[in-house]
């Protein structure tokens, strides 16, 4: 495959203006791989991240980001892809130790490259692309971190911090499925009523309500089960808040990862604390199922077409996006 395609391209580091809209070379599947016609990518704040620069993480520029994607199979290089040509599918970000879109290009683009392996067939060749394209990096952090992980189980109470971004929102939808009783946090009431509409009954704003002592008021001794992924400003208010015997997860730490312990708690009220990271497989297929039949309606908040993708990620940076933010090429 060769030519040029439209793809917003990252060519230096920094703010939102780094990021433009540009013709650039199409990838060209190496041995294994597939090429995929871009039909929707779903942002994340992974794509923030790989805008600024990562610490750690060694980049070269130009880059094109973008994770979670669906599209159609238009090259192979193996018997494996040419059974795939003409199909949509969702690509699977994780590519052995890296991810689509920060470690290789990604999908905020016409076309992108990736291993026949990663792809997981759409079974609805007919759906709407964005429904599967929400899954992958906040749904299935999610799935995994809530089931495989914590081990939730229907009845039990789960306090969850911040409620309202993609993982937040994936994680009430999914807890609320298997039956389990959702206390909500945000600091935006106007979200913390999208999530009521949602199916959430007991939500608590943070900017005006003290968290520790509502869970005390809607919990018998406290919660079952805390999610917590922003760390440092909420950690010691979830210590607080899980009941004697119960569990904390967390897949990361939005607000800063030097967060204080006050191990009393933990050994007082023998609580467990897990870690999750990321998603496996498993997980995805899980989640196409669900979707596939109506058991599980990803949200999403606003779609942009590829032209305006600087738009499209200010909706994140900025907060206001409730659920995904999704940007269509085709």
């Amino acid at each position: 495959m060769k030519g040029l395609m439209r793809a917003a391209v990252i060519r230096a580091w920094g703010g939102p203006e780094r990021l433009t809209l540009d013709r650039v070379e199409r990838p060209s599947p190496p041995p294994g791989w597939i090429a995929v016609r871009v039909e929707a990518c779903a942002l994340n704040h992974l794509d923030i991240h790989v805008r600024n620069g990562l610490p750690g993480v060694r980049l070269e520029l130009p880059h094109v980001s973008g994770g979670d994607v669906v599209g159609v199979v238009e090259q192979a290089t193996d018997e494996a892809g040419e059974r795939l040509l003409g199909s949509r599918v969702l690509l699977d970000p994780m590519i052995g130790r890296g991810i689509l879109g920060e470690h290789y290009w990604g999908g905020l683009a016409e076309y992108v490259v990736a291993p026949a392996h990663n792809a997981l067939p759409v079974p609805d060749q007919d759906a709407d692309p964005a429904r599967y394209a929400a899954l992958p990096i906040s749904y299935g952090t999610a799935q995994r971190m809530l089931f495989s992980r914590a081990r939730l189980r229907p009845g039990e109470s789960v306090l969850l911090f911040g409620a309202t971004g993609g993982v937040g929102v994936a994680c009430a939808q999914l807890a609320l499925r298997a039956g389990a009783r959702i206390i909500a946090c945000s600091g935006s009431p106007a979200k913390l009523a999208r999530l009521r509409r949602l199916g959430v009954i007991d939500t608590i704003d943070t900017g005006t309500e003290d968290v520790r002592r509502r869970v005390r008021e809607l919990t018998d001794g406290g919660a079952d089960l805390v999610v917590d992924y922003q760390g440092k400003d909420t950690w010691p208010v979830s210590l607080r808040s899980a009941r004697a015997g119960g569990r904390i997860v967390t897949c990361g730490a939005t607000t800063g990862y030097e967060a204080t312990t006050d191990l009393r708690y933990v050994w007082s009220r023998q609580l467990d604390i897990l870690g999750s990271n990321a998603w496996h497989r498993d997980d995805l297929h899980t989640l196409v199922d669900l979707v596939a039949t109506d058991a599980l309606e990803p949200v999403v908040h606003a779609d942009f077409p590829l032209s305006r993708a600087p738009e499209a990620v200010a909706e994140l940076e900025e907060r206001r996006a409730f659920g995904k933010v999704v940007i269509r090429t085709a």
